[in-house]
């Protein structure tokens, strides 16, 4: 029962009676977050996947509102939180920890709302600083007691040095995972649902924009889509797929048309929370709740024991273990620097990539406008009236061009990503398992405590708009010039190149400064968590050495509450373990 967790978590936090470190002050917090989300009885349910897969689509879809803004620009590294109110209303808590309630007057003002909060195009960069977006307002379906999380892409770029960002998965108890028919999945989705799945109580994937794709054609991708998810990424064949269109069910909603909600798909989805909530919503939120804090307390749990065996052992022998952990962390120096020197290798290889990708454009699309400026001289236009075919033709063969490059870089990035990440993983449990090894604790792999962390493409833009003018200019007299049909096949050959330069060179900087800005921030993420793994396991072992010089009573009364501690903590994971697998 959730009462039993909460009283799990609060026995926890009571158990560290010591002055905690600030990485167990941190996992503290963590406690207390995940208690008072067990305290409002919300189950949230998260709608991840990559860009442009319809997430936000789909939210408005379930909401039956055009609450959320869509289209082809992507949101900030921001979730937004949707949760039943009477009445429409924005809280937004900022980085520098302010809160600030707004009261929109209606729908559409609270759409307009977010977009000014959420969407790249009118907070670039997240320059307004939030950490948090919640939304209130009236529905049937947040009245059950689910909120519903946004999420701009998948992973997080939030910042490790502020408390009031999180990511999105770590708040996550349900997630419903969002695909289209082309392609069904990719690489880095995989990667992603990999990373989803063990941190989540319910998973169900949505595959979205089938009315795209024909009945059969639509069925087949559904199969397709379980037996990859299946055999590659290791979930149950009896995984929830849910094919859907979230605009035809938007559209359903908004004009209270019942059949077609149903023949959309969406009505299935909500139809399939509702009964979640109903059913075994509080079971599935606690159980959540309890892997998670588990997880937090195992994390903490070594930490003071590694403090403990410490101030047990005869002081040269604490001091020769230090020196034989310190000793090892050159080794881990050593392959911190290599993930660095490998990240900036794979920030190269990509840029290379774009650099062929971005050529190749450029040769379809020059070609394709010569082939139909001559086509227009031919056909008896003037040089102005060709110029205007190629400004026409222009947007058609750029927009898609633009897209497809930045999709191809996008999941090449961030499937190498995904892969650096791994690395970390093991590189960060390598730290904690010598740190065991060294002070003869046993290690226990699975309480990890870290919420796993892929980086998200803010400010990944790339709209389609294309530039047209050229700086070219045509005579007055000059089509009356003997030779003028040659020179004008010539000039609209030049515009061609021009225009196809300018925009292609467009994309190209766009992109690279992209690829750049999240391999660096991706990095430096990395590089600060295997930071905070070592200060949490070497901290414990150097605190435990300064003790070593206060007088043998203190340091005995010490030892004393820690071993309690640990031994407490040890069963109150247990149980959370116990109560977080009987759900599933």
């Amino acid at each position: 029962m959730s009462a039993r967790v909460a009283d799990l978590i609060a026995e926890a936090i009571f158990c560290v009676k010591t002055q905690p470190s600030a990485a167990q002050t941190s996992r503290i917090d963590g406690l207390r977050a995940l208690a008072a989300r067990l305290a409002a009885a919300r189950l949230q349910v998260a709608v991840l996947g990559q860009f442009k897969r319809g997430k936000s689509s789909l939210l408005n879809a379930l909401l039956e509102a055009a609450v959320l803004p869509v289209g082809v620009l992507p949101a900030t590294a921001l979730a937004t939180f949707l949760s039943h109110a009477g009445s429409p209303v924005l809280r937004l808590e900022f980085l520098d920890g302010t809160v600030e309630e707004r009261a929109p007057d209606d729908g559409n003002d609270l759409q307009a709302e977010l977009a000014a909060l959420v969407t790249e195009q009118e907070n670039p960069e997240n320059r307004l600083g939030l950490a948090r977006v919640e939304v209130g307002l009236p529905s049937a379906l947040l009245e059950r007691g689910v909120v519903l999380l946004d999420t701009p892409g998948i992973g997080s770029t939030l910042r490790h040095n502020t408390e009031t960002a999180r990511a999105a998965l770590a708040e996550c108890d349900v997630a419903l995972f969002v695909v289209s028919p082309d392609p069904p999945i990719t690489e880095a989705e995989l990667a992603w649902l990999a990373e989803v799945g063990p941190a989540v109580a319910r998973l169900a994937v949505v595959l979205n924009k089938s009315d795209t794709v024909d009945e059969a054609d639509c069925a087949r991708s559904v199969e397709f889509l379980r037996k990859v998810l299946t055999e590659q990424a290791g979930l149950a064949a009896d995984l929830a797929i849910f094919p859907a269109s979230a605009r035809a069910g938007l559209r359903a909603g908004l004009a209270d048309d019942r059949a077609g909600l149903a023949a959309s798909g969406v009505a299935a989805i909500a139809a399939y929370l509702t009964a979640l909530i109903d059913g075994e919503g509080a079971e599935v939120l606690a159980s959540a709740v309890a892997a998670k804090a588990a997880g937090v307390i195992g994390a903490m749990r070594m930490e003071i024991e590694l403090e403990s065996r410490a101030l047990q052992m005869p002081l040269q022998d604490l001091a020769d273990r230090i020196a034989r952990f310190e000793a090892a962390l050159g080794g881990f120096e050593d392959e911190r620097r290599s993930a660095a020197d490998q990240i900036a290798g794979d920030r190269r290889r990509l840029s290379a990539r774009l650099e062929e990708e971005a050529d190749r454009v450029s040769r379809q699309a020059e070609a394709d406008l010569r082939a139909a400026g001559e086509a227009a001289l031919r056909n008896g236009d003037d040089l102005t009236g060709a110029r205007a075919v190629l400004a026409a033709r222009a947007p058609a063969l750029f927009g898609p061009g633009q897209r497809m490059v930045a999709d191809d870089i996008e999941q090449a990035l961030l499937a190498a990503l995904a892969r650096h990440q791994e690395r970390a993983d093991a590189l960060v449990e390598s730290v904690r398992q010598t740190a065991a090894a060294v002070m003869d604790l046993p290690y226990d792999g699975s309480d990890r405590g870290d919420p796993p962390e892929l980086p998200r493409l803010t400010a990944w833009v790339v709209d389609g708009r294309t530039e047209t003018f050229t700086s070219l200019t045509v005579g007055a007299f000059e089509p009356f010039i003997p030779g003028a049909a040659r020179r004008h096949r010539r000039q609209i050959g030049a515009e061609a190149e021009a225009l196809t330069r300018r925009n292609v060179e467009d994309l190209r900087w766009t992109l690279r400064q992209k690829v750049d800005d999240a391999c660096r921030r991706f990095a430096a993420s990395l590089d600060a968590r295997l930071s905070a793994a070592l200060a949490a396991t070497h901290g414990a072992m150097a605190t435990a050495m300064q003790r070593r010089g206060d007088q043998a009573a203190t340091v005995q009364a010490g030892l004393t509450e820690r071993e309690e501690t640990v031994r407490s903590l040890a069963c109150i994971q247990a149980a959370l373990r116990e109560r977080a697998s009987a759900a599933s």
